[in-house]
């Protein structure tokens, strides 16, 4: 395998994916020997080209081209912004042997690759991501577009690049806000179909901001290599491609939620793959451990997991507008276990109930983090890993909630998450005499862990969990109601 060179196959839209330091000049060898006489158009955004201008140039050393640099922001991945780019190519003279250059970051790959698709029913793009978001996603595998008011990509084209470039020298000059947002979907990536990418984010831990510049290099391929294997077996989403959604249906509507302008699309995901790994647990299919591992990987990078400004309305009303929804339903893939997902389909009633649920038991498991940082090392529990896909594999099962489950209606006060389905976290083992086995680390406790042991009978354990709790925080008012609730 060459490690600075990727293909993705996809017969005569194949194309290759390029990697490295300082990469420019095949970027222009490239150029010369595809498109000798062909003009050349690259679009980009104000903050990269003030950024990069000079970097721009060099790149195209000794090839006519025209620039365009456009407002940067989610808020700008519009139809407005769309018709500014074809403005641009109508002056720059562009035909069908054009080529499109997307330099930049994921909002600019994803217009300037709607652009390329629908000028003169289609013109070439290659995309050089300057960020770690478009490099590990947004530049591989042909999706485009932009937002409208009602919701996020509601209008894209399948349009696969003719080439990618993924140059890490752009990763020095990001930010962290900006290079955390990228790791999101390096987490995405991990979970869905790479369990040594897991393992390799566990055990770094927080120190990912000091990575080497070859562990960049090893995080950003495999991310893309996993992106890669899934486009090939299935280009236009018809389904397993829907794996790498994971996390997307409320991160998305986390964005949509106030307008595109208060999340990074990497900090939404990363919102979205806590809330929805919850989610998972209540339907069965995602383990406590699991849930508690992402969780506490997510804090330790420096995400929020919840934003109080958003309402839990707003982010209702946006998931209702998720492209992923068939009918009333939403087609969800679940983690099962590092590498492994599920695809569900829930009802987006059932999703829009939970809300009230997810937020919760997110907010008690961040505070558990903050208390207990973890310390445990990676340990996969294969057990988790039935009835599910790889996404390696061929096969894959979109399964129904079972149609007796009614989830309940949200109380008043902090609501206690309740287990929807499927066995229940606590291990087999624990019985009501015994406590559970001493973990390594310190123990996740909640008052959501003790309703679960509650629901199964083990009294005196959920009792011994929530005495737990008021022992290291006294003042804790939803431990002391679950308490007195049970005082008989």
């Amino acid at each position: 395998m060459n490690p600075d060179l990727l293909t993705v196959a996809l017969g005569e839209r194949s194309y290759d994916i390029f990697f490295g330091r300082e990469i420019y000049p095949r970027f222009q060898e490239w150029i010369c020997r595809f498109y000798p006489g062909g003009t050349v158009h690259v679009v980009t955004d104000r903050n990269v080209a003030a950024i990069y201008g000079e970097d721009i140039h060099k790149w195209l050393a000794g090839i006519p081209h025209d620039v365009l640099a456009l407002p940067p922001g989610e808020e700008h991945k519009s139809f407005d912004t769309v018709r500014e780019i074809y403005g641009f190519l109508a002056r720059g003279d562009a035909g069908r042997d054009s080529l499109v250059v997307a330099f930049g970051g994921g909002v600019v790959g994803d217009l300037a690759g709607f652009a390329a698709a629908t000028y003169l029913r289609g013109i070439s793009c290659i995309q050089v991501p300057t960020t770690l978001l478009s490099q590990v996603d947004s530049s591989v595998g042909g999706k485009t577009g932009f937002n409208l008011p009602e919701g996020k990509n509601l209008v894209g084209a399948f349009h696969q690049p003719r080439a990618v470039f993924i140059d890490d020298a752009f990763l020095l000059t990001l930010d962290d806000r900006n290079l955390r947002s990228g790791m999101a979907e390096v987490v995405k990536c991990a979970l869905a179909g790479d369990a040594e990418l897991w393992d390799r984010l566990l055990a770094s831990g927080g120190r990912w901001k000091a990575f080497s510049g070859e562990e960049w290099r090893w995080v950003v391929r495999r991310a893309v290599a996993f992106k890669a294997s899934v486009v090939e077996r299935d280009e236009r989403e018809a389904s397993l491609r829907r794996i790498l959604n994971l996390g997307h249906t409320i991160g998305h509507a986390m964005e949509k939620s106030d307008g595109y302008g208060r999340f990074l699309h990497g900090e939404a995901v990363a919102i979205g793959l806590a809330w929805e790994a919850v989610l998972g647990r209540k339907l069965g299919v995602t383990g406590e451990e699991l849930v508690d591992r992402l969780v506490s990987l997510l804090i330790g990078m420096g995400f929020s997991l919840d934003d109080p400004g958003v309402a839990l309305t707003s982010i209702a009303s946006a998931i209702g507008m998720d492209k992923k929804r068939v009918l009333s339903d939403v087609v969800l893939p679940i983690i099962a276990a590092p590498g492994r997902c599920e695809f569900r389909r829930v009802p987006l009633a059932e999703i829009r109930q939970e809300l009230p649920f997810l937020r919760a038991e997110i907010r008690e498991r961040a505070a558990a983090c903050v208390r207990h940082p973890p310390v445990e090392s990676a340990v996969r529990d294969a057990s988790q890993a039935s009835n599910v896909v790889m996404a390696g594999d061929e096969a894959y099962e979109i399964r129904p909630i079972e149609e007796n489950h009614s989830p309940a209606a949200a109380p008043e006060t902090e609501p206690a998450i309740e287990r929807v389905s499927g066995p229940p976290p606590a291990p087999s083992s624990v019985r009501e005499s015994e406590p559970p086995p001493a973990p390594s680390a310190p123990a996740f406790r909640t008052v959501t862990l003790a309703d679960l042991y509650w629901s199964q009978g083990q009294h005196s354990t959920a009792r011994r969990i929530v005495g737990e709790i008021l022992r290291e925080d006294p003042g804790n008012l939803r431990a002391q109601a679950w308490l007195a609730a049970r005082a008989g």
